[in-house]
C-alpha cells in the first residue's frame, strides 16, 4: 500500500451524545449546537458505509489522495495518482466496524440526500429519528413473520453493544414528545421478526 495518505472512516456516535440530544428534547430544551454536532456526524458516519459498501461489494472506491474513482480488480486498487491498497488492507480498516450497510443501503442513500442542511432544529431532529429507528430491509413490501427485519440500523450508526443501542432506543424515544413520531408497537414488531436475539426483544415484549 501507498502510505503517505491513509483511508479514514467516520466514528460511530457516542451514545451519550444521542442520550443527551433526546433528553433535551424531552423536555422541550432545543439545542440546536447539539443537533448539528448529531446530525452532522450521523451524516458523516452514512457517507462512510456508502464508501465502504461500494469498496466491498463492488470495488469501486474513491482515492484519498486525488478523489478518483478507482474500479478495483478484486485483488488492488490502484490509482493514476500512485495511491494503492490492496483488498486486504482495504479490508482491515472497516472490518468489525458495522461499516458495510449491506440492506440498509437504500434507506442510508435516502437519508443522505435528504440531509435538511438548512432544515430548522425540528427537521434535523425528525430526520435523527427517522434514520436511527430504521431496520435493515426496511423497504421490503410488509413485514411478515417469515421475513426478518435484519436488525436496528443505529447499529450501524450508534456506538455500542447491540444489546446497548437497543436499550437506547428504547429507553430514550418513546415518551410524550410531538418531535418523535415512530410507534413503540410498530417498533418491538419489528424487532421481534429480526435477527436481535431473543434474550433482548425479550426484555420490551
Amino acid at each position: 500500500m501507498n502510505t503517505a495518505i491513509h483511508l479514514q472512516w467516520a466514528n460511530q456516535v457516542e451514545r451519550e451524545t444521542i442520550s443527551k440530544l433526546y433528553s433535551l428534547d424531552a423536555m422541550g430544551v432545543l439545542d440546536n449546537e447539539l443537533v448539528d454536532e448529531v446530525a452532522c456526524a450521523i451524516l458523516a458516519r452514512a457517507e462512510s458505509i456508502i464508501k465502504v459498501t461500494k469498496a466491498h461489494g463492488e470495488n469501486i472506491l474513491d482515492c484519498p489522495s486525488c478523489s478518483h474513482t478507482i474500479q478495483g480488480d478484486g485483488k488492488i486498487f490502484e490509482c493514476e495518482c500512485g495511491w494503492n491498497i490492496t483488498r486486504a488492507e482495504l479490508h482491515r480498516t472497516y472490518k468489525g466496524k458495522q461499516l458495510v450497510g449491506g440492506a440498509a443501503m437504500p434507506i442510508i442513500e435516502k437519508a443522505v440526500k435528504s440531509f435538511p442542511t438548512k432544515g430548522r432544529y425540528a427537521d434535523k431532529m425528525l430526520w435523527i429519528d427517522n434514520l436511527i429507528h430504521a431496520f435493515h430491509g426496511e423497504l421490503n413490501a410488509q413485514y411478515e413473520k417469515t421475513e426478518l427485519a435484519y436488525r436496528p440500523i443505529a447499529r450501524n450508526f450508534i456506538a455500542g453493544s447491540l444489546e446497548q443501542v437497543v436499550g437506547l432506543i428504547f429507553n430514550l424515544a418513546y415518551g410524550d414528545n410531538p418531535n418523535l413520531i415512530k410507534s413503540r408497537a410498530e417498533w418491538i414488531d419489528k424487532l421481534k421478526i429480526s435477527y436481535v436475539p431473543d434474550h433482548i426483544t425479550d426484555k420490551y415484549t
